[in-house]
């Protein structure tokens, strides 16, 4: 029974940590909304309803703070450097990812989990880099590990998407994302100083 107080505080405390992290970095426009998805997300998984129709929705919240969060925050670091069309493209597709979900193999959307992280990460990467924005950079790499390591698996339905790993893994993932919704937060600061000030040696 102790073991279990200890397990539900801690899993709590972790998407506590997550929450906080991500609602206090949320004042960009796209990425204010992948930060707020991300937050409220977390705040919804610290409950847990014995009802199977709330549980669901929880679920399917978190798969789209994990899916669509980091695309949104990319979004801004796109739109920042005034890639617009990029920017466009990412948003569309991890949109319509997660719209034609349910109508994916379990197999296809493991893969297509990847593909949209990879697709995700690599832009912010190119962005920060360009920029010399570290901060940006890993925190890129900490909100896209979910997808990278832990892609959820579907069995009928959006519904029922469960994480395949649970425990300390999941745990650390949880910390890992609050680190990277801080860092990022401070690293788009960062790339607006640095694109104003390109704007006016232009």
């Amino acid at each position: 029974a102790l073991m279990d107080l200890i397990r539900e505080c801690t899993t709590a405390m972790t998407y506590m940590i997550l929450s906080v992290s991500a609602l206090h970095a949320a004042y960009w426009l796209a990425s204010s909304v992948g930060f707020l998805l991300i937050g409220c997300s977390s705040v919804l998984s610290v409950f847990s309803p014995s009802n199977q129709t709330v549980k669901s929705l929880q679920n399917d919240v978190e798969w789209a703070g994990e899916s669509l969060g980091p695309a949104l925050i990319t979004f801004d670091f796109l739109w920042l450097s005034e890639d617009h069309i990029t920017a466009r493209i990412l948003l569309i597709g991890s949109t319509f990812f997660v719209i034609l979900s349910d109508w994916l193999s379990s197999d296809g959307l493991v893969i297509m989990s990847r593909c949209l992280a990879f697709s995700t990460l690599s832009c912010s990467l190119t962005v920060c880099a360009f920029a010399e924005n570290a901060a940006g950079a890993v925190g890129s790499v900490a909100l896209s590990l979910p997808l990278l390591v832990s892609p959820r698996s579907i069995s009928g339905s959006l519904g029922s998407l469960m994480l395949p790993t649970e425990g300390l893994l999941s745990w650390i993932l949880k910390v890992i994302m609050a680190l990277g919704c801080w860092t990022t937060g401070k690293a788009l600061n960062k790339y607006l100083n640095w694109a104003v000030l390109t704007q006016r040696l232009g």
